[in-house]
């Protein structure tokens, strides 16, 4: 398994926009599969990074996330990126293409749902309405009430 499957989704995108802002302030390559460097942290202050793209779980950082842990943190993945940007640039790529099909989905979803709202008689809508009311958390019905019911109009 590689280091940026072992990486959370959370890593990966920090490490990524770490990456873009230049926080890799040194980098070499150890041997074939190792790259040791230094990455400025929020403070800006550096932390000693190793990674290991043979063996993902030897990688280290001294941050306070990662320091004498098994994880694979932001630091580790800008360096990653900077020793190998073509998989930044691919990372990327797959980011987009994710959120664009997400968009794409919910703006197919809100098009059935209005779809199927417009079809509804009034009576359906109505009794669809309370149940979704009935099923929400307490807040969510008050929110409801104090945003649409008109007291003083109790004729209707």
């Amino acid at each position: 398994m590689g280091l940026m499957n072992m990486a959370s989704s959370a890593s990966l995108w920090r490490g990524y926009a770490y990456f873009q802002s230049k926080k890799v302030l040194a980098i070499e390559q150890i041997n074939e599969s190792q790259f040791h460097g230094s990455v400025a942290g929020n403070q800006n202050h550096p932390y000693d990074v190793l990674i290991d793209i043979e063996h993902p779980r030897k990688s280290h950082c001294n941050c306070p996330l990662a320091d004498g842990r098994r994880i694979i943190c932001k630091h580790m993945i800008a360096l990653y990126f900077t020793a190998f940007p073509q998989e930044a640039a691919d990372y990327y790529k797959k980011v987009i293409a994710y959120e664009e099909e997400q968009e794409r989905l919910a703006e197919e979803t809100e098009a059935r749902l209005v779809q199927c709202i417009k079809k509804m008689r009034k009576a359906e809508l109505q009794n669809a309405l309370i149940q979704l009311l009935e099923d929400r958390p307490d807040w969510q019905y008050d929110d409801f009430v104090d945003t649409y019911v008109d007291w003083e109009d109790d004729d209707e």
